[in-house]
């Protein structure tokens, strides 16, 4: 089923029209969570099975060390892809922990987003949406320029349509997730518009700054986004340092500079009312960038590279 928008009201492309208050006068709430970024695919490249879904949830809930973050939320990257819904969702009812869906378009195959929306409402039907903590369209799609602001617009509302209308799923926002520089670009101004909540990705790492600056960059990319987006709910989709690979700039990847990002960064969103996801939950050996190889805050075997306490 497919869901357009005019004048910020939903249409449902049927033979009837169903009216509706703007989306935007009875927007979701956003709830605080903490977790991480998860991929799809195992260590060796094949797909997640869903026990290997429910290992890792449970794996990431251990690593808790407070009430304030029990890390039982998980944010994925796409929809369809590995069937990541479809073997996640069950998972995720079975552990207790509640996802934050990535739809992916992809700029060179026009019928994914059919695909990923698909596979979002295959499990509203099966399974509600009691497990469904929020939903990002595209995951710095304007960063790399896969979308043009307006055609990006359209998918957040086609989503919103579907989940929040179809599915009566009022509680889930639903929004974009992109780079702190997307957000401040005032070519994007109709993405702001069109989502219930933000998701900034800010690495202090790819401004080449010192691990030491780490905190302070990453505060100003927070100041510089809220600067951009008003009162819309912010949410850090991604952020993270990496324990191996090429310097970048100033900025060393090293195992104690994700302790030392960890607990500057980890431990003030602690005290925050800012949503976040760290990336990543564990190393992907099998991506192509060796940088992005090491991100995960734990090694590919799912020991933890840091302690994930924080200080008094």
């Amino acid at each position: 089923m497919k869901f357009q928008t005019l004048a910020s009201f939903v249409i449902l492309a049927t033979s009837s029209l169903v009216a509706a208050a703007p989306l935007e006068e009875r927007a979701p709430t956003v709830q605080y969570s903490s977790g991480f970024n998860l991929g799809a695919n195992r260590p060796d490249g094949s797909c997640k099975t869903q026990a290997h879904w429910e290992q890792e949830f449970l794996k990431i809930k251990s690593w808790s060390t407070n009430a304030r973050d029990k890390f039982d939320s998980v944010k994925l990257f796409s929809a369809a892809d590995c069937d990541t819904l479809a073997r996640a969702v069950p998972a995720a009812i079975k552990t207790g922990t509640t996802l934050w869906v990535g739809i992916w378009p992809a700029p060179n195959d026009p019928a994914k987003f059919g695909r990923e929306k698909g596979a979002l409402e295959a499990v509203l039907k099966q399974y509600g949406s009691s497990w469904l903590k929020g939903i990002n369209v595209g995951s710095e799609a304007l960063y790399r320029k896969e979308f043009d602001a307006n055609t990006l617009a359209q998918y957040i509302w086609d989503v919103k349509g579907m989940t929040q209308i179809a599915y009566g799923a009022t509680h889930v926002p639903v929004g974009s997730a992109d780079t702190w520089t997307s957000w401040v670009d005032g070519n994007n101004k109709i993405v702001i518009e069109a989502s219930d909540v933000i998701l900034m990705n800010a690495f202090p790492y790819w401004q080449g700054v010192n691990v030491e600056q780490g905190l302070q960059t990453f505060q100003e990319a927070i100041t510089n986004t809220r600067g951009a987006i008003g009162s819309k709910p912010l949410v850090i989709g991604e952020t993270g340092w990496p324990s191996a690979g090429p310097k970048f700039g100033e900025a060393i990847p090293c195992k104690a500079c994700i302790q030392k990002y960890y607990t500057d960064v980890a431990c003030w969103l602690q005290k925050q009312n800012y949503g976040w996801y760290w990336f990543s939950g564990f190393d992907e050996p099998k991506r192509e960038s060796e940088i992005e190889k090491n991100f995960g805050i734990a090694w590919s075997g799912q020991t933890p590279k840091v302690k994930f306490t924080c200080p008094a």
